[in-house]
């Protein structure tokens, strides 16, 4: 069945944390590679849309939650699927997330499509293949929202955006945010907590060369984190939930 993608992951040294769990940026690229897989399965890829549309399909918004942490050795299964084309700008994709036969997480994707050269958006039903699509009959609800930052904000560090950063369109990675995120609030300072809920929004572009000022806060048992560029202008935006891991 196309709808949905199924596929089981071994967990490698390499994705694993200084607390001996999944590492955030790991599992987003879990979920990134899944996504692109099943696009390449239903002939949506990015090959297809850069050569019938001159577009790019990019990450907007990502919301991710987990019951518990995720921890090596051991296998992570991944099952996939998008929500079809609405009126709206962009396509939702969804995940489930199961350790074994336990479901441990989901999350949920927002991408658009944007012309490579002025980045507007295509709205995706004006694409054939978008439309004629294949999805599940049942789909979730949820919709990443905005994040709504606190005005006060201290500063972090100054992230300069290097080659290891960036992937095959030229800008940093999505999964690269995670990572920046957790230095941010000194996730090696987490011992036995986990991140229970994550969302990022990816506002602007980062390029290589670019110096990202970030601001961290934490209100009401929520860690936030926002980069802004030398003109103050915002390009991501990162929330975080951390819970007790049970004895």
């Amino acid at each position: 069945m196309k709808e949905i993608l199924k596929k089981t992951y071994t967990l490698t040294t390499s994705d694993i944390d200084c607390h001996g769990r999944l590492r955030l940026s790991s599992l987003l690229s879990y979920l990134q590679n899944m996504a692109t897989d099943h696009a390449e399965l239903l002939e949506i890829d990015a090959a297809r849309m850069m050569a019938a549309h001159n577009a790019v399909w990019m990450l907007a918004r990502l919301h991710l939650t987990l019951d518990g942490p995720i921890r090596y050795p051991g296998a992570l299964t991944i099952h996939t699927w998008h929500r079809g084309v609405t009126k709206g700008a962009a396509i939702l994709r969804d995940f489930d997330i199961f350790v074994g036969d336990q479901q441990v997480g989901e999350a949920t994707m927002s991408w658009v499509l944007a012309d490579v050269g002025d980045r507007k958006i295509v709205k995706p039903g004006s694409v054939p293949m978008m439309v004629d699509s294949a999805r599940p009959a049942v789909v979730k609800a949820r919709i990443p929202e905005k994040i709504k930052t606190p005005q006060e904000m201290t500063e972090a560090m100054v992230r300069v955006v290097r080659y290891s950063d960036t992937d095959s369109n030229g800008h940093m990675n999505n999964t690269r945010y995670a990572d920046i995120a957790c230095d941010a609030i000194r996730y090696d300072l987490c011992a036995g907590r986990f991140f229970s809920a994550v969302q990022i929004n990816y506002l602007h572009e980062c390029f290589p060369g670019d110096e990202i000022l970030v601001l961290k806060t934490e209100a009401e048992g929520v860690h936030y984190v926002r980069g802004t560029d030398a003109e103050g202008k915002v390009r991501f935006e990162v929330s975080l939930v951390f819970k007790e891991e049970r004895a």
